[in-house]
């Protein structure tokens, strides 16, 4: 699950500044504690914290915390059709986060759709580009390395290694870049799938 997740819930700070409904939040805090306890393999508790967290979007539809939770319960589930519901409102939600566009990709290839997760990723990835012209967007580490995962997604490991190495050379007193640049091995779009069917 970690690595899919990433891409997917790689940057929490999606969530911006947007103040929900205190019952909403609240909800939703008490279904992760949920799956931090069951560590997400007990399906009836997955269940439970699934209703508990519809319960919070059907009081507030724009609390996007709550669907990047969903996304996790769903994930342990195996429910790839209930994962592009939920992918698509996440969209809706933060129409400006091409991660999202390369979540959807994932999920619709791992459905059988390639065709369509090609779609999916060029159009991620095209948003990808365009933001990196932004100085700002280029001199933040969390993007540049959210860039590469999408690279990866779509198996452009040549390329995901070039800008590997632009972000280790960009920053190279950052402890996070220069250990992440070091560790990680980048994967092909075959072990990106399996780690789906493993459930890891």
């Amino acid at each position: 699950m970690k690595k899919l997740l990433l891409i997917f819930i790689f940057s929490q700070f999606a969530s911006c500044q947007y103040k929900p409904d205190s019952k909403a939040a609240e909800l939703v805090k008490e279904a992760n504690g949920i799956g931090a306890k069951s560590f997400y393999k007990d399906s009836i508790e997955n269940d439970k914290a699934l209703k508990l967290i519809d319960e919070a979007i059907k009081i507030d539809d724009k609390y996007i915390s709550a669907y990047q939770s969903k996304t996790t319960f769903l994930y342990a589930k195996k429910d790839i059709n209930g994962l592009l519901e939920n992918n698509l409102k996440i969209i809706e939600l933060r129409p400006n986060q091409p991660m999202w566009k390369i979540q959807r990709g994932l999920f619709l290839e791992i459905n059988g759709n390639k065709m369509k997760a090609q779609e999916s990723y060029k159009l991620g990835l095209n948003e990808y580009e365009e933001l990196l012209k932004k100085k700002e967007m280029n001199q933040d580490f969390n993007f540049r390395i959210e860039y590469i995962s999408a690279l990866e997604a779509n198996e452009n490991l040549n390329q995901a290694k070039v800008e590997m190495e632009k972000l280790r050379s960009d920053f190279p007193e950052n402890e996070i870049v220069q250990s992440y640049v070091k560790e990680y091995k980048l994967k092909s779009k075959a072990e990106l799938i399996s780690l789906w069917k493993s459930g890891e």
